[in-house]
């Protein structure tokens, strides 16, 4: 089997991708989230002129950013990790 790095490495491991919440507090908040911007939207397309595309235009703009924020939550994390570990080391 090969070392975390290796398949971190060869794109075997994508982190950033494979992260997903599983606690149940999670599911219910984003189930709550989600039924609200599916009643919004519904209100929306009821104006006139109805504005239901543009919001979700608006939103897909938004939801574009997160995979950088991750990448960056990532990295972050990924150097404090690496900082933990050295300084571990350096003290033995």
């Amino acid at each position: 089997m090969k070392n975390i790095l290796e398949q971190l490495y060869n794109g075997e491991i994508f982190p950033a991708e494979q992260y997903a919440p599983k606690g149940e507090e999670y599911r219910k908040i984003y189930q709550g989230n989600y039924n609200h911007y599916d009643d919004f939207i519904e209100l929306l397309a009821k104006l006139e002129p109805p504005l239901d595309k543009r919001f979700i235009e608006i939103m897909d703009e938004q939801l574009d950013v997160i995979p950088y924020e991750f990448s960056e939550m990532f990295i972050d994390g990924f150097k404090l990790g690496a900082k933990m570990m050295a300084e571990v080391f350096r003290n033995e």
